[in-house]
C-alpha cells in the first residue's frame, strides 16, 4: 500500500477506553476546580494535610509531598487559627460545608494576604474536609481586621464592624452545620463605675470585659460594644451565658471603684439565618442591637422572627412616613445664615420638624435615613419644597421674611421624576428664585455626576442658587466641585472644628475658601459656636457662618427680621 493521504484535518483521536475515560474525568473535575481556587486541600479528622494540588510551591514555600502530613492550621495566619479550628470542629456532619470563610494565610514570604477558604466533608473519603483556598478574592467579609473597627478601651468591635463580622459568622457556622447563637450583655453601673476612675483605669475595666466576651466568642474575635454599657457576641450553642454573667462581675468587681456595684444580664438570640441573605441578617443584628440597648428586646426569640419584627416595624413607619409626606402633617423650623462679617442674615435654612408619635424621637434623622433607603426620600423633599413656597407666597403681602434654603437629598436630585415635579412646582410662583434655593445633602448617594449636573443646570439656569452641603467630608469632595456647576459649598460643621484646632487645619480651610472664591463660589461653615470661630472663618476667607452663635432653629421665620441687611 502507498503513503496515507493527509487532508489537512485533526487526526483522529486515540480509542476511548474506561481507564482512560475516568483519568480524562478526573483531570476534568481538576482542572474545574482550579476556575474556583488556587490551591485545593484534602484534610483529614486530625485537620493534617492528606493531599493538596495547586501553587502550593510559590505560595506556601513547600511541595505538595513537604506538605502531606503536616497541620494544615500552620498555613493559617496565628489570628486566624482559632476561628478556623472552631469551624472545622462545627463542620462534622456528612452534609456540613465551609463556605467562604475569610482567613488571613502566612505564606512562606511573610505575608498574610486575605483568601478564602469553601469546601465540604466528603463521606466516600473517611468523612475528610475538602477545601478550596481563594488568595485575595474580590469579597472577604472581614472588617474586625482594620484597627479603626475596634473599640479602643475594651478591644472587642464597633458595632458597625461587629455587625458585618457577626452576620459571616452565623452563616459560616450554620453551613457547616453547627449552631449559632448571639447573646446581648448589658453590663450595669458601668458607666458610674467609668467616672470614678483614671483613663488608664477605664481601659483596664473596659479591657477586662473584652477579654471575656472575645474568649467566650466564636474563634476568640466575635465580639462587639453595641452601646455605653452594651455588648453583644457571637458564640457556639455550648456558651454557658451564665457563666459569662459571673465572669465578667467577677473581673469588673476588681477594677471598679470602691461602692461601685457591676452587675451584668444577657439577652440570647438563636442565629439561625435560615431563608434570610448575608444583607437580611445584618439586618436582623442591628435591630436586636437597637432594641436591646434601648431596653425594648424582652425575651429574645430568634433571628428570623426579629427581621419579621424589623419588616412590620418598617412597613408601618414607611405607611405613616408617606402619609405625613401627602398631609404635610410636619413643621419647618428655620436656622440663620449670616455674614461673618456684618453678622446679619443672609438667609434661613429651612429644617423638618415632626408632630405626634414621630416628634416625640427627637432628631427626624432616623426617620430621613428609613426614607433615604427605602427610595420614598424624594416624596418628603417634594412636601418640604411645597411647604417653604406656600409661606414664600404668604409674605408677598405681609411681614418681610429672609430667603429659605430647602434640602434635596442626592436620591432625589438623581430622580428625574422628582426633578420634573419640583421644576412644576416652582414654575407656579413668579420671581421665586431669588427667595428659594436648593441646598443637596447626602451627597455621597450621588453616582451618576454627569447626570445630577444636569439636573442642577436646570434649576441654575432659572435662577436658583443651588448649594452643597457637609463639603470637605469626605474623599469625593473635590470630585463634586470639579463635576458639578453650583453657586455655594457648606463645609462640614466637624471639618470646620478641626481646622480650627490647628494651624495646618486653618491653612487647609483658607486654601478650600480661596478655591471656591476664585471659581465663582460663595461659601458657608456650619458649626459655628461662638464669635472667635466666626472670626477664625472669616480670616479664612470664609464669606458666611451658621451654628448656635447666630442663632438656633426657631418655627417664626420673621424672628430674624431684625437681623436682615
Amino acid at each position: 500500500m502507498g503513503e496515507v493521504e493527509t487532508s489537512g484535518e485533526a487526526a483522529p483521536a486515540p480509542a476511548r477506553t474506561p481507564g482512560r475515560d475516568a483519568a480524562v474525568l478526573t483531570q476534568r473535575f481538576v482542572a474545574l476546580s482550579f476556575c474556583r481556587a488556587d490551591i485545593l486541600f484534602e484534610i483529614d479528622n486530625a485537620e493534617n494535610i492528606v493531599f493538596s494540588a495547586g501553587t502550593t510551591p510559590e505560595l506556601l514555600g513547600k511541595s505538595a509531598t513537604e506538605l502531606s502530613g503536616t497541620p494544615f492550621l500552620d498555613i493559617i495566619d496565628e489570628r486566624d487559627q482559632p476561628m478556623v479550628s472552631d469551624m472545622f470542629a462545627m463542620a462534622v456532619r456528612a452534609d456540613a460545608r465551609i463556605d467562604d470563610l475569610g482567613v488571613r494565610l502566612s505564606l512562606a514570604n511573610g505575608k498574610t494576604p486575605e483568601a478564602t477558604l469553601a469546601g465540604y466533608r466528603v463521606p466516600d473519603f473517611n468523612n475528610h474536609l475538602f477545601l478550596a483556598v481563594k488568595v485575595a478574592p474580590r469579597k472577604v467579609a472581614a472588617p474586625r481586621r482594620r484597627g479603626a473597627d475596634r473599640d479602643d478601651q475594651s478591644g472587642v468591635m464597633n458595632a458597625d464592624a461587629y455587625k458585618d463580622v457577626a452576620a459571616d459568622r452565623i452563616r459560616a457556622v450554620n453551613q457547616a452545620g453547627g449552631e449559632a447563637k448571639m447573646t446581648m450583655v448589658k453590663v450595669n453601673n458601668l458607666e458610674q463605675a467609668q467616672a470614678g476612675l483614671t483613663e488608664d483605669g477605664q481601659t483596664q475595666l473596659l479591657s477586662a470585659i473584652g477579654d471575656v466576651l472575645n474568649t467566650q466568642s466564636l474563634g476568640g474575635d466575635s465580639a462587639g460594644r453595641i452601646g455605653e454599657e452594651h455588648f453583644s457576641f457571637v458564640h457556639s450553642g455550648d456558651v454557658d451565658t451564665a457563666e459569662v454573667e459571673r465572669q465578667i462581675e467577677a473581673a469588673a468587681s476588681q477594677l471598679a471603684p470602691e461602692g461601685v456595684e457591676i452587675t451584668s444580664n444577657t439577652e440570647t438570640i438563636d442565629a439561625d439565618p435560615e431563608g434570610l441573605t448575608d444583607d437580611q441578617i445584618a439586618k436582623a443584628i442591628t435591630y436586636s442591637m437597637k432594641r436591646f440597648s434601648e431596653g425594648k428586646s424582652g425575651d429574645g426569640g430568634s433571628l428570623s422572627g426579629q427581621f419579621q419584627d424589623l419588616m412590620k416595624e418598617t412597613m408601618e413607619s414607611v405607611e405613616a412616613f408617606r402619609k405625613i409626606c401627602l398631609t404635610r402633617d410636619f413643621d419647618l423650623h428655620f436656622m440663620p445664615i449670616c455674614n461673618l462679617k456684618t453678622g446679619k442674615v443672609h438667609h434661613v435654612e429651612a429644617l423638618t420638624r415632626f408632630r405626634g408619635s414621630f416628634g416625640a424621637q427627637g432628631s427626624p434623622y432616623e426617620l430621613i435615613t428609613l426614607a433615604e433607603e427605602i427610595g420614598i426620600i424624594s416624596e418628603f423633599d417634594l412636601a418640604v419644597a411645597r411647604k417653604a413656597v406656600d409661606i414664600i407666597q404668604e409674605s408677598v403681602t405681609g411681614k418681610r421674611i429672609p430667603p429659605i434654603a430647602v434640602n434635596v437629598s442626592g436620591h432625589s436630585i438623581a430622580n428625574k421624576e422628582f426633578v420634573g415635579e419640583l421644576r412644576e412646582l416652582l414654575k407656579r410662583a413668579t420671581n421665586l428664585s431669588r427667595m428659594l434655593s436648593l441646598e443637596i445633602t447626602e451627597s455621597a448617594a450621588i453616582t451618576d455626576f454627569e447626570l445630577v449636573n444636569g439636573h442642577i443646570q436646570q434649576f441654575r439656569e432659572r435662577g436658583f442658587h443651588v448649594a452643597l452641603d457637609d463639603f470637605g467630608a469626605g474623599a469625593a469632595s473635590f470630585d463634586y466641585l470639579n463635576s458639578f456647576d453650583i453657586d455655594v459649598v457648606k463645609f462640614d460643621g466637624p471639618v470646620v472644628q478641626r481646622a480650627h484646632r490647628t494651624e495646618k487645619g486653618k491653612a487647609f480651610l483658607a486654601s478650600m475658601a480661596t478655591l471656591c472664591s476664585q471659581t465663582g463660589i460663595e461659601t458657608i461653615a456650619e458649626m459655628v459656636e461662638d464669635q472667635e470661630l466666626a472670626d477664625f472663618l472669616d480670616e479664612c476667607g470664609v464669606l458666611y457662618g451658621q451654628g448656635w452663635h447666630f442663632g438656633k432653629p426657631v418655627p417664626e421665620i420673621d424672628s430674624f427680621r431684625h437681623m436682615m441687611t
